[in-house]
């Protein structure tokens, strides 16, 4: 028996559509061991400890583990396969559950098997399931990561961030399937878009390695994906414009939405005062994390 950690993510961050993603210190929990059981023995929990359902044609840890079944079936076998897990964060909210369900599928088999497969072969076989790398990369690396899909294998560079950023998620009560949002993005963007999309993403990636939250902050920008995103909901995307105006610290939509994601070098108690008033005034519940980034990536504990 083996539990494992696995981080959730922000991806894009602005500039960087599916291809920039960051781990947080917020974690989903997956134990895998042996039982008697003569099928594949799988529970989820939510973070009320109360039983969580997700339908088999929608489960990405079932899907996960029959692909991986079909690709190593003379190594794998279900029976008495049993997966145990605990959701720290809720589903649908742009913090990478999907690739968070797959990457800890693929990494937890990898081992109670003897697959032996490594991070490569992990992110390319992730890849395959999730469609873009921006989320499985820093689930299983942990870091800032910029990743790249070319010919169905992850390219990708990893960049350490600073304990001195501190995070703040703001979680609105408010589910955006990813799906959805990736319809609404432009077929033809403009090319002035892009150039400006480019322009940001590499002062971005500059003042992660640099710690430096100004320079983060003034590539945080996007032209490409994220406004189209927060037309998905009236109300976050007045509660989105009215807190740029009113903070100069780097601003997000993580991933698809609906999460906000907060970076800034000091402490976040005057930046929670402005957030709840504001989510107040506009009527959205919610609620906040303060948490960190993980450099780490996925972490494995025996027994």
């Amino acid at each position: 028996m083996f539990k494992i950690k696995v981080p959730a993510t922000s991806a894009n961050l602005g500039p960087g559509y599916d291809t920039f993603g960051l781990a947080l210190n917020l974690f989903n929990e997956y134990v895998f061991k042996s039982n008697k059981s003569k099928q594949l023995d799988l529970s989820i929990k939510d973070d009320s400890n109360k039983n969580y359902y997700i339908k088999n044609e929608d489960n990405l840890i079932i899907k996960t583990v029959n692909y991986l079944n079909k690709k190593y079936k003379e190594k794998i076998s279900i029976n008495n396969l049993e997966i145990n897990v605990k959701l720290n964060y809720p589903l649908d909210r742009g913090l990478g559950s999907s690739a968070n369900a797959i990457i800890a599928t693929i990494f937890g088999l990898n081992y109670f098997f003897d697959l032996d497969l490594d991070k490569q072969q992990i992110l390319d076989h992730a890849l395959k399931l999730e469609g873009h790398p921006d989320n499985i990369t820093p689930a299983l690396i942990g870091g800032f990561t910029v990743s790249q899909n070319i010919d169905n294998k992850v390219y990708y560079e990893k960049f350490p961030v600073t304990d001195d950023f501190n995070i703040l998620l703001f979680i609105p009560n408010i589910k955006i399937k990813t799906k959805t949002a990736r319809k609404i993005i432009e077929k033809n963007i403009p090319t002035a878009k892009v150039s400006k999309n480019i322009a940001n993403a590499s002062i971005l990636t500059a003042g992660i390695v640099k710690n430096d939250i100004k320079l983060i902050q003034e590539g945080s920008h996007d032209y490409i994906h994220q406004n189209n995103r927060l037309d998905l909901n009236k109300d976050l995307k007045v509660f989105f414009n009215n807190i740029y105006k009113k903070t100069d610290l780097p601003i997000f939509l993580s991933g698809s939405g609906p999460t906000i994601i907060f970076i800034s070098d000091h402490d976040l108690t005057n930046l929670k005062e402005i957030v709840k008033k504001e989510a107040e005034k506009i009527g959205i519940v919610n609620y906040l994390i303060e948490t960190k980034a993980n450099n780490m990536g996925i972490i494995k504990k025996d027994g």
